[in-house]
């Protein structure tokens, strides 16, 4: 148009001609006010269209006034390019195709209104075949512009719905993630999906296998609020919405209007509902809910979303059913534990008072002047202080079990020579006589619990002389650094190299009751351990050279110092090496 214009100054077109100045500011007026409308939004509408419509019929009208005039017809014809090019951008097909033809009717008729011969055929054809041939090129590159921002813009827009699916997805996950238990995490679930699909209520309902029904987890959501609805369950025999979704295993959308329903969702007052079953593996865990959206009923991308929401969720839900599960099992085990040993505890303390007495009487009764002369009652006497004294040393282990389980050892370290320590230890044990054959040199010592040290001798010279009866056990210590290794080795058949973790057990026997040469409770050597470990140390079992078991205690010189405590109610029943007669 400002080419026209410019066209018209410089042919001194009269500007005082009517036919000049009105089509120019009626087409001014219209592409001035032409950009502030919203186009975007206004071709959505049957409005925009007849707005764009009229808008290219005034231009056209205008163009065809100005043809009018000799002199600028030619321009004029240019600008016709322009206004079909503005139609074939912005309107529809209909408005391209009813613009064109008015411009084509307007070329052709209006020279003639006015006065004006008729031009020339050819001319008419030419100019009207150019015009239609540009329309139609313009029409079909636009429709393929057209298509191409369709397409973007629907790549667009499902780009962001997955943006967003993904972004409450994550915060799901998060919520569902960042619990400890259901209690904590599904009120805070149920309202971040009830805010996303703009739902005024929301619950879940869980499984109960053991009492067919659907409880309600309580609190339920309600408008950003939480509601404390108490216990409630829905048996499974009595068919409603809630068990269908459940039972069949499939969403589904609830409307008051359409159906008949007695139970939960009428005596909540909802209208609207939706619902997902909370699915792992094709098993069914549970019912999310949600109902009464703000903006009217649930949509099919409604639920879309919200299966999609529901997935994670019955996932973390099955994790954290395990998790709670595990972890009453473990609090369950932890008590019986706890029960087990306060148990043996009490019992071991009740059997110690009177088996003293047992022992004292009977070490009594074995004084020259109380021994009964009769042999055979002499044998019984024998009999009964060994068998007391085995009672004796099982009651001390069951103490020494109990303590290490609640550790609470009691350690008094004081400096020991091992090569008298040895000596002394093996000289107390029935049956060790002659067969203990010890080779610890005499600077050798530590600081050490003479009990703990003593009961960890005892009870592996015990172990060899029971699987290796009858053979040499040989002992041996030395000072490496700022450690002690002491060696006990038997030349029986020694311990099978899968076996020797398990000979550290707890109750652990190595070889079947009926072929064992004496009885035991298998805890010797988990207490050999238990005791090392206690005072810093370490325990080892090898193969002897020739056949046989080889355990190696590694002690710090300074045993026990970093865990010492006192129990004055943990006291040796008998005399042990290296402890002062006055803790008998």
């Amino acid at each position: 148009m400002t080419l026209t214009s410019f066209g018209a100054y410089r042919l001194r077109v009269p500007l005082s001609e009517p036919r000049f100045w009105a089509p120019v500011l009626a087409v001014s007026i219209t592409f001035g006010i032409l950009p502030f409308i919203p186009w975007e939004s206004a071709l959505t509408r049957v409005a925009g269209e007849v707005l764009m419509g009229l808008s290219a019929i005034l231009v056209i009208a205008g163009l065809a006034l100005l043809s009018t005039l000799a002199p600028i017809s030619t321009l004029v014809f240019i600008d016709y390019f322009a206004v079909i090019s503005f139609t074939a951008a912005l309107g529809g097909r209909w408005i391209h195709f009813s613009a064109t033809t008015i411009l084509l009717v307007l070329n052709i008729v209006m020279p003639y209104a006015f006065g004006q011969e008729l031009r020339p055929g050819q001319e008419i054809i030419v100019q009207s075949a150019t015009l239609i041939v540009v329309a139609i090129v313009l029409s079909a590159v636009t429709s393929e512009f057209r298509w191409e921002a369709y397409q973007g813009h629907t790549r667009e827009l499902e780009l962001r719905r997955r943006e967003t699916q993904l972004e409450r997805l994550y915060e799901v996950s998060r919520t569902m993630a960042d619990g400890q238990s259901l209690g904590d995490v599904l009120p805070t679930l149920v309202g971040k999906v009830g805010r996303f699909l703009e739902a005024q209520l929301g619950f879940v309902l869980l499984h109960q296998p053991r009492f067919g029904s659907l409880v309600v987890v309580s609190p339920i959501w309600t408008s950003g609020n939480e509601l404390d609805i108490g216990n409630y369950d829905i048996s499974l025999r009595d068919r409603n919405y809630l068990t269908s979704v459940f039972l069949n295993r499939e969403p589904a959308f609830y409307n008051a209007q359409d159906e008949t329903e007695t139970g939960l969702l009428a005596e909540l007052g909802i209208t609207t509902a939706m619902a997902v079953p909370l699915l792992v593996d094709q098993r069914p865990l549970g019912v999310l809910v949600v109902a009464d959206k703000v903006s009217g009923k649930f949509t099919a991308d409604d639920r879309e979303m919200f299966e999609s929401l529901a997935a994670p969720a019955a996932l973390i839900l099955a994790q954290l059913e395990r998790y709670e599960a595990a972890a009453e099992t473990s609090k369950r085990m932890e008590e019986l534990a706890q029960m087990k040993t306060d148990f043996v505890s009490v019992v071991s303390h009740e059997l110690r008072t009177p088996l003293t007495s047992i022992i004292g009487s009977l070490a009594t009764l074995a004084r020259p002047e109380l021994v009964p002369p009769v042999p055979a009652a002499r044998d019984l006497l024998q009999s009964a202080r060994t068998q007391s004294d085995r009672l004796r040393r099982l009651i001390e282990d069951l103490l020494m079990v109990s303590r290490i389980d609640n550790n609470a050892l009691p350690q008094h370290p004081v400096p020991v020579n091992l090569r008298t320590f040895v000596t002394e230890t093996a000289a107390i044990i029935p049956g060790a006589e002659g067969l203990v054959r010890s080779s610890v040199h005499k600077d050798v010592g530590l600081e050490v619990d003479p009990d703990h040290l003593a009961r960890i001798l005892r009870n592996l010279i015990e172990n060899a002389l029971k699987y290796a009866p009858d053979q040499v056990i040989d002992i041996s210590a030395q000072q490496t650094g700022s450690t002690v290794r002491i060696q006990v080795i038997d030349h029986g058949e020694g311990i099978h190299e899968d076996l020797r973790e398990v000979a550290f057990e707890r109750f652990a026997q190595l070889a079947p009751a009926s072929t064992r040469l004496q009885g035991g409770t298998g805890l010797g050597l988990w207490i050999v351990r238990s005791l090392t470990e206690a005072m810093g140390g370490l325990i080892d079992l090898t193969d002897t050279p020739g056949g046989g078991a080889t355990f190696t205690v590694t002690l710090p010189l300074r045993a026990g110092f970093m865990t010492n405590r006192s129990d004055p109610e943990f006291a040796p029943l008998g005399n042990m090496p290296g402890r002062p007669a006055a803790r008998e």
